[in-house]
């Protein structure tokens, strides 16, 4: 706390999602240059390497390929429509007005939409549940195992940013604009399209949770973010002539539609056995994580919140991988931006709790920070 006359330390002269922001990036970049000038990455590997400096092209790896191809010659095999065009069409944006590389337009855009998406959780989060809470919630996303993938050429932080601007919108009643945001997060991860659950729910509720004229007026505006992923279907059926070409690409990964107890069933007996760990252990306890804060809930999420994260969930689980093991692929990740599960979090946990919490979560983060930016993010 400062009083009158003392000078701020510096701590207090930095904003915390700038804080946030940078603890992440220098880590993750130092390691990752350490990692590449002791195991470069070999001539003639099958992972993909960007063609600009390795050092800068850090954060660009494995889907970033896709990402990449697309923001350069659009969706040149069917494959591809299975990654969201807004990203990739940012990029070519960016790189078009700048004359950035194109890898390089991609990493800027990440962390610019990761600094943004920060600084606006914790304006949320201040007025949910105030400072501290904002606080700590804040510093577990960002020691979440996969947070780091906000810094990566993937949509991830883009995703994040685009959501907490649909509550926030929300949480203002600004429907119109609330409805945009929601369009834009679905054209960038086609799941976005499931924050209709929450607009639903606070119309609902801002109109006294009655299905009266209000509701219903505010309820048809949906259909604006609801036609954000409708463009995209459109351009696929015109360009691939099957509009639900991004769910059909979904087996080139190896997914397939199983159910969500299936695919638990599935990761739960992989491990028994000892096929694809660690990663699968990570992908199986994620869901289950994140399922559980919400089952467990004392009032303190809203019905849109637990809506958006239990079918956000649900969603990653029922078309799951199954390829030698990685049942789960990717859930780590594709489940870390469902971000009302972090205020609960630290809001429920006493200061000893996350204390320990915050420790396990950074033993975890630094792990994968050596997997992904070598080993396995850099191939």
């Amino acid at each position: 706390m400062v009083t009158a006359g003392t000078p701020p330390r510096w701590r207090e002269r930095i904003p915390l999602a700038l804080r946030g922001f940078l603890f992440t990036l220098v880590p993750i970049w130092l390691i990752g240059i350490v990692g590449l000038w002791i195991l470069p990455l070999p001539l003639g590997s099958h992972h993909w390497a960007p063609p600009i400096a390795g050092w800068v092209g850090l954060f660009a790896r494995w889907d970033s390929a896709w990402y990449y191809r697309i923001a350069d010659i659009g969706y040149w095999r069917t494959a591809a429509y299975a990654f969201s065009p807004l990203y990739p069409l940012l990029m070519r944006g960016l790189h078009a007005l700048t004359g950035v590389p194109l890898v390089l337009s991609g990493e800027l855009l990440g962390w610019a939409a990761d600094l943004a998406a920060l600084a606006l959780l914790v304006r949320l989060w201040r007025e949910e549940a105030g400072e501290e809470v904002a606080r700590r919630a804040l510093w577990l996303l960002l020691a979440y195992p996969a947070g780091f993938f906000l810094l990566a050429m993937y949509p991830e932080s883009l995703y994040l940013l685009l959501s907490v601007v649909t509550y926030l919108l929300l949480r203002r009643e600004r429907y119109v604009w609330a409805a945009v945001a929601m369009a834009l997060a679905a054209l960038s991860r086609a799941n976005g399209i499931l924050l209709i659950l929450p607009y639903l729910a606070f119309a609902w509720e801002g109109s006294g949770r009655k299905l009266d004229r209000l509701f219903w007026r505010r309820a048809a505006l949906a259909l604006i973010g609801v036609a954000g992923l409708g463009l995209y279907l459109a351009y696929s059926w015109a360009t691939s002539g099957d509009p639900l070409q991004f769910l059909a690409q979904q087996a080139t990964w190896h997914r397939h539609f199983t159910g969500g107890a299936f695919a638990l069933a599935y990761a739960l007996i992989h491990i028994f056995y000892g096929q694809g760990l660690p990663l699968t252990i990570t992908d199986f306890l994620a869901p289950l994580a994140f399922l559980g804060v919400i089952a467990f809930d004392r009032g303190r999420l809203t019905l849109g919140d637990k809506l958006y994260v239990f079918f956000g969930v649900l969603s990653i689980l029922v078309d799951p991988s199954i390829p030698n093991g990685f049942v789960l692929m990717s859930a780590t990740r594709l489940v870390m931006p469902y971000f009302p599960v972090y205020r609960v979090v630290a809001e429920r946990l006493t200061e000893r709790q996350w204390r320990i919490t915050m420790g396990v979560m950074a033993f975890l983060q630094v792990w994968f920070w050596f997997t992904y930016t070598h080993w396995w993010f850099s191939g």
